[in-house]
C-alpha cells in the first residue's frame, strides 16, 4: 500500500471511531442495576476501563504525540432499547470528583442535556499523561457520573488511563507553539527589547536556545539535559519543583495570578516533559 492510500486509510480508520462513538445503539452501561443503567450510558469507549497511548489513532481522537489522550467519549442519558429498564432522569446527573477539572468540564456537557430526553455530549474528554520531575508516566482519571430518578439512582464508575507515547512530541508542531504562545511575551521570551533569555520566539532557532544550554541562574544545570526531566532547568520551572536560585514558577504568576498567555496546561507540561526525556529531538 502506497504513503497515499496508507495515511488515507488512517485517517478513515479515526473517522469510524469517532463516528461511532456516539450511542445508541452502541453504548455501555456503567451501572449495576438494570432497571436504572440505561439513565447514563457511554459511547465511544469499549468498557468504563479504558486505556489508551498518547498519539494512537485507534484511541486518542486528535492522533497528535501532545501530552495528551483525547477520549472519544460521550455520555447519553435516558438511553432507550433495553426492556429492563424504564426508568428516566428526574434531575441532570452529577459527574465528580469535585475538585477535577475534567470531571468540572464533562459534567457542564452533561448540564448542557435536557435530562427529560435522549442526548449525548460531544465526544471527546482529554486525560494528560502524568508529568513531574520523575518524568512522564500513565496517568488516570476516575470519573463517577450519578443519575437519579425519583428515588433510584444509577451510579456510573469510569476509568481513562493515559499512557506515554514512546516517541517524542514534535519539536516544530507540538512544542514550538507552545512557548510560542505562553513564553514568547513582551519583557518575557521574545525577541524584542526588554525580554530575557531564552528567546523562544521562533521554532527554528528554539532548539539551539534550549538544549545543552548552562541556565544563567545556575550554570551547573543545563535549560534542557536531552533525557533526563529532573536535571533539566526548565522542566523545574515549569513545574515548580527544585527550583534552587528561588525564582518564580514559569509563565511567572501562575497558577495563582495567569498572565496574558496563560498558564501552561497539565497536557502543556506533559508534552514539554515528553520531549525532554525522549531526548528533545530537533524535529
Amino acid at each position: 500500500m502506497g504513503a497515499g492510500r496508507a495515511c488515507a486509510a488512517l485517517v478513515a480508520l479515526l473517522a469510524a471511531r469517532v463516528a461511532g462513538a456516539g450511542c445508541p445503539p452502541d453504548c455501555v452501561g456503567g451501572g449495576h442495576d438494570p432497571a436504572t443503567d440505561c439513565l447514563v450510558e457511554f459511547g465511544g469507549i469499549t468498557s468504563t476501563d479504558d486505556s489508551c497511548t498518547d498519539g494512537n489513532p485507534s484511541c486518542d481522537a486528535d492522533a497528535i504525540v501532545n501530552g495528551a489522550c483525547t477520549f472519544p467519549l460521550s455520555v447519553c442519558l435516558n438511553v432507550p432499547g433495553d426492556p429492563r429498564c424504564s426508568a428516566r432522569l428526574s434531575a441532570s446527573p452529577v459527574v465528580g470528583p469535585v475538585r477535577s477539572e475534567i470531571a468540572s468540564t464533562l459534567g457542564q456537557a452533561v448540564a448542557a442535556l435536557d435530562p427529560s430526553r435522549l442526548g449525548c455530549t460531544t465526544p471527546g474528554v482529554a486525560v494528560a499523561v502524568g508529568a513531574s520531575l520523575r518524568g512522564i508516566a500513565p496517568a488516570t482519571a476516575r470519573l463517577v457520573i450519578t443519575g437519579r430518578s425519583a428515588s433510584r439512582r444509577d451510579r456510573n464508575r469510569i476509568r481513562l488511563t493515559c499512557r506515554p507515547a514512546p516517541t517524542p512530541p514534535s519539536l516544530a508542531g507540538v512544542i514550538a507553539p507552545i512557548f510560542e504562545a505562553r513564553c514568547a511575551l513582551p519583557a518575557c521570551h521574545a525577541a524584542g527589547p526588554g525580554s530575557v533569555a531564552p528567546v523562544l520566539a521562533a521554532a527554528s532557532e528554539m532548539h539551539a536556545a534550549l538544549v545543552d544550554v548552562p541556565a544563567a541562574n545556575v550554570p551547573s544545570l543545563m535549560l534542557v539535559r536531552p533525557g533526563s526531566v529532573a536535571d533539566s532547568y526548565l522542566a523545574r520551572k515549569i513545574l515548580g519543583k527544585r527550583i534552587t536560585d528561588r525564582t518564580p514558577r514559569m509563565p511567572q504568576g501562575c497558577p495563582r495570578t495567569v498572565p496574558a498567555g496563560g498558564c501552561l496546561t497539565d497536557a502543556e507540561i506533559a508534552a514539554i516533559l515528553a520531549w525532554i526525556q525522549t531526548g528533545a529531538p530537533d524535529n
